[in-house]
């Protein structure tokens, strides 16, 4: 927000704040989508069983993304309440219950998801051939270990931008993507999964 606060009265921020929040939000959410696309083309090179696998399953982890991101955003709104209302630490208290509550979410879904994963993608894909069953449940399994960590990245980028600092979460989501290609390369081309 800005240091001269006569100067905006009547506006909440001004047009250059707007963008200091927003560029880095779209970057963040192009990365997002990148990042499911580099999986798809990776995976491309381990045959058509296996990207309509991922393809299958990426509905699923669409779902429990947005679960996770509608959790961070609650908890982004009461932050910025408490922070609105300059109650600091109950921001602070906000801010560590949410991470608490995000991981402990995911922990769960991530238990479910590997210990019922035949099940689960024999309910939501019914019969599907056995190769592309196969490679959905791997796939499944292998991104399910991922969402504690996803839980915690969505509600620290909640919380950073609920103090208004969108940056920081871009970093973390550039971060993210190399780290996810790297993985990828690793997993598809070194161990075959």
């Amino acid at each position: 927000m800005p240091k001269n606060n006569e100067k905006y009265i009547g506006k909440m921020f001004s047009n250059t704040d707007l963008k200091v929040l927003i560029v880095p939000l779209i970057i963040e959410q192009f990365l997002a989508i990148t990042v499911g696309m580099s999986d798809t083309v990776m995976v491309s090179f381990a045959g058509e069983a296996a990207v309509s696998g991922v393809s299958l399953v990426d509905m699923v982890n669409n779902v429990i993304i947005s679960l996770l991101a509608a959790l961070a955003t609650g908890g982004a709104v009461v932050i910025s309440q408490f922070i609105g209302a300059r109650r600091h630490e109950d921001a602070c208290m906000a801010a560590a219950q949410l991470e608490l509550m995000a991981f402990v979410v995911a922990v769960f879904i991530s238990i479910f998801s590997i210990a019922f994963a035949h099940p689960l993608i024999s309910v939501l894909f019914g019969n599907i051939d056995s190769e592309v069953f196969e490679a959905s449940k791997r796939y499944l399994m292998i991104t399910a270990i991922s969402f504690p960590m996803l839980a915690i990245y969505n509600s620290g980028a909640a919380i950073y931008r609920s103090i208004g600092d969108s940056k920081t979460s871009m970093k973390v989501s550039i971060l993210m993507n190399i780290i996810n290609i790297v993985g990828n390369y690793i997993g598809v081309f070194i161990l075959h999964l």
